[in-house]
C-alpha cells in the first residue's frame, strides 16, 4: 500500500480538489450591472487616431529632428541662463560715486531667465499638454445674453463646458465696466484635445478661405503657439454646420496650443506634424511696389 505521508504533494492535491468541489456546490452570487456600481469606470472605448499617430510615428521623428549635439546643447543652456545686466556705462563704472553704497540696478526690459530644458532623452520629446479656445463677444457689453451663443458654440466644438471671462478693468469709450462678462474660454485635455485638432485640420482648415497659415513669428519663446480664426471658421465645424440656425451670433475665436517644448521651433515642428500649416509672412497677395 502506498504511504501518502511520504509524498506530501499527493496530500496537497487532494485538499485542493476537495476545496474546488466545495466551491462548485455553493450557489454563485447574482451578477449585478457593472454600470450601476459606483466604482465602475469605463475607461477608453476606442483609440484616438492622432494620439496613436503621435505615439507610433511622430514622436520618433521629433526626437531625430530636434536632436542637438552636446556642444550645441551646452551653448543653448548658457543662453538660457544668461542674465541681462543694465547697459549704462555708469552702472559698470566702479569709481562712479553715484554707484557706491547703492543696490545694483535691475535688468533693463524686464527680461527674465527662461526655463532650462532637461537632458535629451525619450522623455523630453515635445508633446501637447492642453489647448485653450477663447472668444470675445463685444455685443455682450450691451446685452449679456449674447454670451449664450458663444458658450454653446464652444461647448459643441470642444465637448467641454466653457467658463465665462469677466473684464478686469473698465474702458469708458467702450462703455465697459470692471466685472462685466465679455467672453468665454474652454480648456481641453486628453482625448477631446486630439479630437478637436482632428476636426480643425481635416474639416475646417481645407474649407477656410483667405487663410494662409500660421505665421512663423508666432510663439512666446517657451513652446506655446497661438493662432486666430475668423467667424466664418466657426460655422465650418460639423456640430455648428448641422445646427446653424441654433446659433444666432457667430464670432471669431483664438486657439492656444500649450506644449512641453522649450523653444518655438520645437513647438512648430510638433504642430506641423499634425498638419497645421505655417507661413513665413502674415499676408499674401498684397500689391507689389513698382
Amino acid at each position: 500500500m502506498l504511504n501518502i505521508f511520504k509524498f506530501p504533494f499527493i496530500n496537497a492535491t487532494k485538499i485542493l480538489l476537495t476545496s474546488r468541489c466545495l466551491q462548485t456546490l455553493v450557489k454563485p452570487k447574482p451578477l449585478t450591472n457593472l454600470i450601476d456600481n459606483l466604482e465602475f469606470y469605463p475607461g477608453k472605448s476606442s483609440i484616438i487616431r492622432l494620439e496613436e499617430f503621435y505615439d507610433n510615428i511622430l514622436s520618433d521623428d521629433l526626437m531625430i529632428l530636434n536632436y542637438k549635439d552636446p556642444q550645441a546643447e551646452k551653448i543653448f543652456i548658457e543662453k538660457r541662463l544668461k542674465q541681462h545686466p543694465p547697459l549704462t556705462k555708469a552702472a559698470h563704472d566702479v569709481d562712479n560715486p553715484f554707484v557706491k553704497n547703492r543696490p545694483p540696478l535691475k535688468p533693463r526690459g524686464g527680461k527674465k531667465t527662461k526655463p532650462v530644458p532637461p537632458p535629451q532623452s525619450h522623455e523630453s520629446i515635445p508633446r501637447l499638454e492642453e489647448i485653450y479656445v477663447h472668444c470675445m463677444i463685444k455685443q455682450a457689453v450691451h446685452n449679456k445674453h449674447h454670451l449664450l451663443s458663444g458658450l454653446m458654440a464652444l461647448q459643441c466644438i470642444t465637448s467641454e463646458r466653457p467658463t465665462v471671462v469677466y473684464s478686469k478693468t473698465g474702458v469708458a469709450n467702450w462703455k465697459l465696466r470692471a466685472g462685466m462678462p465679455i467672453g468665454c474660454v474652454v480648456n481641453i485635455k486628453g482625448p477631446p484635445m486630439y479630437t478637436f485638432i482632428d476636426k480643425l485640420v481635416e474639416i475646417v482648415l481645407p474649407r477656410l478661405k483667405e487663410w494662409h497659415g500660421v505665421p512663423l513669428s508666432s510663439g512666446d519663446s517657451n513652446g506655446n503657439i497661438a493662432m486666430g480664426f475668423p467667424a466664418s471658421a466657426l460655422s465650418l465645424f460639423p456640430e455648428i454646420e448641422g445646427n446653424y440656425d441654433s446659433f444666432p451670433l457667430m464670432t471669431g475665436f483664438d486657439v492656444i496650443f500649450n506644449t512641453t517644448a522649450y523653444t518655438d521651433h520645437e513647438a512648430r515642428t510638433l504642430l506641423s506634424g499634425f498638419q497645421i500649416p505655417f507661413n513665413e509672412s502674415k499676408r499674401r497677395g498684397g500689391k507689389k511696389s513698382s
